[in-house]
């Protein structure tokens, strides 16, 4: 009952125009005492009280007050004049994001879009881009087969090329390697 209680007041005072939510608290909690509540078949005052509270209007009523219907209706078309149709938000629109380099790019990777596995990466690739389709659709070469993928599950691979010629000799130098054993021993302290 509480957390009921606690969502209803929240909404209640979300609904006064206040902005200074502690001028509306007095009457929104004097509202939800007071309300009926069908599943227990009485108020929030009468559980606490034993007897309902007496709500502010029925201090003062007065019977020479009638209604205008015509000042009701003159409000309402008022009202309905300054009604005004809301631009909706398309969430369709937006795009995804591509990498700058991706136009330009040999070689991509390809994001796995299954469940994975453990420890398992998240992209495979490098893969080749045989043809770029659409701007928003590239034919891959994956092993060996082409592959048409949305760019949404590409990223670009910059791939290092070595360019080496035959006329310059390729300086190779040995490492020399030692190895040595050590005859160091290890006791376990074990306490009893």
């Amino acid at each position: 009952m509480i957390e009921r209680w606690h969502r209803s007041m929240k909404t209640a005072i979300r609904c006064h125009e206040s902005k200074n939510w502690l001028e509306a608290l007095p009457v929104v909690l004097l509202g939800l005492r007071s309300s009926y509540k069908e599943d227990i078949k009485s108020t929030a005052a009468e559980m606490v009280y034993g007897t309902t509270l007496r709500l502010p209007a029925e201090y003062f009523y007065d019977e020479q007050t009638q209604p205008n219907p015509y000042i009701f209706v003159e409000r309402f078309r008022e009202q309905m004049r300054n009604v005004r149709p809301v631009e909706t938000a398309h969430h369709t629109k937006r795009r995804a994001f591509t990498h700058g380099t991706l136009q330009n790019c040999t070689h991509v990777f390809v994001r796995v879009d299954r469940v994975r596995r453990p420890l398992e990466a998240p992209y495979e690739g490098p893969f080749l881009v045989m043809e770029r389709l659409t701007d928003r659709l590239y034919k891959i070469q994956i092993h060996g087969e082409a592959v048409n993928i949305s760019i949404e599950r590409l990223k670009p691979a910059h791939i290092e090329t070595h360019a080496t010629t035959g006329s310059q000799p390729t300086e190779v130098t040995e490492v020399k390697t030692t190895t040595r054993t050590l005859n160091k021993k290890v006791k376990f302290v074990t306490q009893h």
